[in-house]
Parts: C-alpha cells; sequence; structure tokens
C-alpha cells in the first residue's frame, strides 16, 4: 500500500488567531484589489496602468499569502 501524499499535522490550527488575521488580511486584500479593479479606468491616462497592475498585485498576494506564504512560515 502506498502513502499518502499529504499527512495530517498532529497539530490542528485551523481555529487559531493566527489563521484568523490571515483571512481578514487576505480578503481585505481581495476587495481592494477589486476595488482597484473598479476604478483603474476612471483614473488618469498615465496612472490607469499602474492602478490595474496594483489590482492584480493584490489579488495575486490575497491568494498566496494564505495558500503559500502562510504554511512556509509555519513550517520553519
Amino acid at each position: 500500500m502506498s502513502e499518502p501524499v499529504l499527512q495530517r499535522r498532529d497539530d490542528d490550527r485551523s481555529g487559531s488567531p493566527e489563521r484568523a488575521v490571515t483571512v481578514f488580511f487576505a480578503f481585505v486584500l481581495f476587495f481592494a484589489g477589486l476595488a482597484l479593479f473598479a476604478i483603474a479606468f476612471q483614473v488618469v491616462d498615465a496612472a490607469k496602468p499602474w492602478v490595474f497592475f496594483g489590482g492584480i498585485a493584490a489579488i495575486s498576494l490575497a491568494f498566496a499569502i494564505p495558500t503559500t506564504i502562510v504554511p512556509a512560515l509555519e513550517d520553519r
């Protein structure tokens, strides 16, 4: 029989305060990214690409922080 690819952790941190703060800031970043997308085409022409890029960066961080960055820091 083969070993499972992912193994369960002994310490379940799903209800920890750190996880709640991480999820809160991920939602804040996600909604900030959506807001930047919404206003990206209503700003001065020189700022349009930068505001749009800010929206992309905010949404990317909103998904990257809880899925890759925080678990990597917890395993140290």
